[in-house]
């Protein structure tokens, strides 16, 4: 796959809202933690558009990520915030100047589709990580670090560790395999089955995670997954967070309990537990670059930058 070349302090990055719209307040604070990594920071030119739940028109939002790609001044991109509003621009993003382009590329939750894209039309390592808005004054110093460890440095990131008062991460199956690290967010993944963007997940290491969907959702869209062969064509299986997830109604019915039977069923390597995804704690991960599970451990075995 297609790499970028590292980020440097000094270098300027854009920042795009490709989904819903976000606060000035947060953009302003997104702004100043970049800055605080020694990098310039320019706003799409769309990037504080509002259009009911939508950052500005379909063709604002694809025309800033594009441009974005297209300009030379720019070393790396940022997503503003998740929401809604990427799959309705995967059709519209230029993926030959992309590859042409290579670029860092950060973001998560609704921006799985575009992770999907960019890997799937330009074969680009792109970052499962924190949004710029995101970055207010309480973002963790841990976040910013494995932010920076990852965009900065040409070296793989070794062993995924949470935080020591998150606990480690918890072997649902155990085992060892190697592969690309694919996946995103649980909603995005199952809404592009079907579609060209449809996720690969043949010998991959299958990353999924989610944030605010009671059990039985969460049941129906892993089914989805399982009946789609997604699971059955992955070399392993990590499980990030699941944040709000619960449900009062059925408080028998866990999330951790559905985890538990998709690795008995698979009868492969599975872990969960690990801080990727929606909540407090947001390890960076280069999706498209090589992995190893072992032990009950998540390895990133490649730099997912020159």
């Amino acid at each position: 796959m297609l790499k970028a070349g590292r980020l440097h302090k000094g270098d300027t990055v854009g920042i795009v809202c490709p989904a819903g719209p976000v606060r000035e307040d947060l953009l302003a604070s997104g702004i100043k933690t970049l800055e605080s990594l020694g990098l310039k920071v320019k706003p799409g030119r769309h990037a504080r558009a509002e259009l009911g739940y939508l950052a500005g028109s379909d063709r604002e939002r694809a025309e800033d990520l594009n441009r974005m790609f297209a300009d030379p001044s720019v070393k790396g991109i940022f997503c503003a915030r998740g929401g809604f509003g990427c799959t309705r621009i995967l059709d519209l993003i230029d993926c030959g100047t992309v590859a042409q382009n290579p670029k860092v590329f950060v973001g998560y939750s609704d921006i799985t589709a575009l992770h999907l894209a960019l890997a799937k039309n330009a074969g680009l390592v792109t970052f499962h990580g924190p949004m710029a808005a995101e970055m207010t004054e309480d973002f963790p110093r841990y976040n910013l670090d494995c932010l920076e460890r990852a965009l900065f440095y040409p070296e793989p990131l070794g062993e995924i560790k949470n935080p020591e008062r998150e606990g480690p991460p918890v072997t649902l199956f155990p085992g060892r395999a190697k592969g690309p690290i694919m996946g995103g967010n649980l909603s995005l993944l199952c809404s592009t089955i079907g579609t060209p963007y449809e996720i690969d997940t043949r010998g991959c290491i299958f990353f999924v995670e989610e944030i605010g969907e009671p059990p039985y959702k969460i049941d129906r869209m892993l089914t989805h997954l399982r009946m789609a062969g997604k699971f059955k064509q992955a070399a392993a299986i990590v499980f990030g967070r699941w944040k709000k997830c619960d449900d009062d109604k059925h408080p028998e019915t866990r999330v951790d309990h559905l985890l538990e039977e998709i690795a008995n069923a698979e009868q492969k390597p599975c872990i969960s537990n690990l801080m990727i995804g929606h909540d407090k704690y947001n390890i960076t991960i280069p999706l498209g670059c090589s992995g190893l599970v072992e032990n009950g451990r998540l390895y990133i075995t490649e730099p997912g930058v020159l």
